[in-house]
């Protein structure tokens, strides 16, 4: 436990006088200091505090009690208890002395418990003395601030909250605590996404300068990170020390700290010809920082630079609280109207995408053919189509496009699109030579086989894409079967799709392997076409990754293995193959959600 020693100053021009006295002082247990000379009291304060001063009369008498004058017009000297010492003749002069200011006196010679016990009084006085006046001030700072939460900070907290400009409320905020604080520059950081803090409002009045809000131009101060390039703290900025550890940081000069660098401040002081000098940066904090608030150059009553004081503290805080509030429910608010738009765009996009869908399936004799789609989010990456050609073959596609979501949407879109042109054109371009052959006998009708208009869609698909969406870095898996309905022939081109499984009624299956890679995945693809053919009770049954990766809460997939069964057990249609085998994957997921779009394509010849 540490033990206060109370400092004593004994001035009297007497020498042998004072010793006396300073022995028994020291004897009490008192640090005690002496000086002869009055002019040194004024010195002794200023590098050796003291707690109380001994006089003795016939020094204080001096030039009409002169050094008692000037101890009163002190204001640091005129608070410390004053203890005059004297003889029994010289009680008249005291008692002519106790109006400038003395607290006390002592006959000497005396004995040490009475000295010693008039020192403690005085200092006891002094100390509640100043009790009294911390508590005073302490009670006006609260009454100060109570007021200033009464008349200024709810107010504003009110008027923020009406406020619709973005802009004007980020400068509202800033322009208020500069002026409840009486600080002559201030910042207003938001943080970003990417995690930086990014400077929305600066404003320095003795320069005249105003970045940011409804008017002024945007500030020209670059974003500062709040981690660095290892995911460490940036600890070196006050502001992103502030963002990082949701303290408050109250410097009094910046250009004598060295727990912070300033680097960037310095300079805005060198290229504004400013001294930023003071220095209080508040976090302004919901659940998470969201921002930074930083005033410069609190100034006092004379307009001086002065250091920000606990006021400024409390006030910074409750109005950073306040706006705080005010501007989480503005970014709400925003995000949500932002949420909405965004909501509303996605649903004209899932209506444009199940343009892209066909509206019914084609029809023949003998068989019975369906398809289903269900995205894993509001937009899909799969696609499928059945569309029937002007020859009377059957065109099946199914494909999944290697991303999720708006833009797996859009290639999705483009790639089906392709493909319908690209098979189109060639049977376009077939009728035409025909046509001209019937016209003329020199020129040749185009070949007819399925497999070259298959791999000429194909390729010209590939092509395209290879040459003009590389950038996008996207592809997609497909099947693309032609169908002929009368003998059940089937050619195909797997381009890097899952393959397609044929069952037939006994259970028996066969996979329709790749043929060639995915589209748009590299330029100057050779691929290849095959066929099968589907005879009476067989299934084709092509799907998309989305069925077999399908995980259960151990991670564990769905697989092919769990796949063959119910298609091999199935009795009934198409369309009811298709919904028990999405009720088995969805009970297999079991709640855990659906992770990637669900497409499946069946087809079964009844005869």
């Amino acid at each position: 436990m540490t033990v206060y020693i109370a400092h004593l100053l004994v001035v009297d021009t007497d020498p042998v006088r004072q010793a006396e006295l300073t022995a028994q002082l020291e004897q009490l247990g008192y640090a005690v200091q002496t000086t002869t000379h009055v002019q040194r009291v004024f010195l002794l304060r200023a590098f050796n505090p003291f707690d109380l001063l001994i006089i003795h009369i016939e020094t204080a008498v001096v030039n009409n009690f002169n050094l008692l004058t000037r101890l009163q017009r002190d204001p640091e000297l005129n608070r410390l208890p004053v203890i005059l010492l004297g003889s029994p003749t010289s009680l008249a002069q005291i008692a002519t002395a106790m109006p400038f200011g003395v607290t006390d006196y002592l006959i000497i010679p005396n004995e040490l418990t009475l000295i010693d016990t008039r020192i403690k009084a005085n200092l006891e006085k002094k100390r509640y003395r100043e009790q009294a006046a911390w508590y005073l001030r302490e009670f006006n700072e609260m009454e100060k601030l109570a007021d200033d939460l009464r008349l200024k900070i709810l107010p504003l907290g009110i008027a923020l909250s009406v406020e619709k400009d973005f802009d004007r409320l980020l400068e509202q905020i800033l322009e208020e605590a500069m002026a409840i604080c009486n600080a002559d520059a201030g910042f207003l950081y938001l943080r970003t996404e990417d995690e930086h803090l990014r400077f929305v409002i600066v404003r320095a009045e003795s320069l005249g300068l105003a970045y940011g809000g409804p008017n002024g131009p945007p500030a020209p101060y670059p974003p500062i990170p709040i981690y660095d390039n290892t995911g460490a703290p940036n600890r070196h900025n006050v502001a992103t020390h502030v963002a990082v550890e949701n303290s408050i940081i109250n410097i009094a000069d910046i250009y004598h700290d060295t727990a912070f660098d300033f680097t960037e401040m310095l300079a805005f002081d060198r290229q504004n010809n400013y001294r930023s000098i003071s220095c209080l940066t508040v976090p302004l904090k919901n659940h998470i920082v969201v921002g930074v608030l930083q005033l410069l150059n609190a100034r006092d009553e004379n307009s001086q630079i002065a250091p920000f004081d606990v006021y400024h503290q409390l006030v910074a805080e409750s109005l950073a609280s306040q706006a705080t509030i005010v501007l989480h429910n503005h970014i709400l608010t925003q995000r949500h109207e932002e949420l909405l738009g965004f909501q509303r765009e996605m649903d004209i996009a899932r209506r444009l995408q199940e343009g892209f869908l066909p509206t019914s399936l084609p029809e023949a004799d003998g068989w019975d053919i369906a398809a289903s789609i269900k995205p894993a989010q509001i937009v899909s990456g799969d696609f499928y189509d059945a569309f029937t050609l002007p020859d009377g073959k059957i065109a099946l596609v199914i494909a999944d496009v290697c991303d999720k979501g708006v833009g797996a949407a859009l290639f999705m879109a483009l790639v089906r699109s392709l493909i319908r042109a690209f098979i189109t054109q060639y049977h376009y371009f077939q009728a035409q030579r025909l046509l001209a052959t019937a016209a003329s006998p020199d020129i040749q009708p185009l070949p007819t086989h399925d497999s070259i208009a298959l791999l000429n869609a194909i390729t010209l698909t590939n092509d395209y894409i290879g040459r003009y969406h590389r950038q996008s870095h996207m592809f997609a898996t497909l099947f693309f079967g032609m169908l002929d309905p009368e003998t059940g022939n089937l050619t195909y081109v797997n381009a890097g799709h899952n393959p397609p499984w044929i069952v037939d009624e006994a259970g028996h299956h066969a996979q329709l392997l790749p043929t060639g890679p995915a589209v748009g995945l590299r330029l100057g693809v050779n691929y290849q076409a095959s066929s099968t053919r589907l005879n009476g009770g067989d299934v084709l049954f092509a799907y998309t990754d989305g069925v077999t990766e399908a995980r259960n809460e151990y991670k564990e997939q769905f697989t092919w293995q769990r796949l063959i069964p119910i298609i091999a057990a199935h009795v009934g249609s198409a369309a009811t193959l298709l919904d028990q085998v999405n009720t088995a994957v969805h009970a297999y997921i079991d709640g855990m959600g659906q992770f990637d779009d669900i497409t499946m394509l069946a087809v079964r010849r009844l005869y």
